[in-house]
């Protein structure tokens, strides 16, 4: 059984722009799109990882170290 196998020009180039998995030989998997098939490889964008969903948690996670510090001492200047 052939483990790896060679995709030619025109198979790839029916891929670009679509997403695709692509399993490297150390056995990752990379997922992605094809942006340009060039004569001695491709030009690859991988996926963000944890993009669905995980980028409203990232402001959460910035906006609270930022501003509830700010907005815990405003009322004691006030007051004195």
């Amino acid at each position: 059984m052939v483990r790896y196998r060679y995709i030619p020009n025109d198979q790839l180039t029916q891929a670009i722009g679509k997403p695709i998995m692509l399993r490297l030989k150390n056995g990752k998997k990379l997922y992605g799109t094809i942006d340009e098939v060039r004569k001695n490889g491709i030009m690859f964008l991988p996926a963000r990882v944890g993009s669905r969903g995980s980028s409203g948690q990232a402001e959460v996670r910035l906006f609270v170290p930022f501003f509830i510090p700010f907005g815990f001492f405003v009322p004691f200047l006030i007051i004195f």
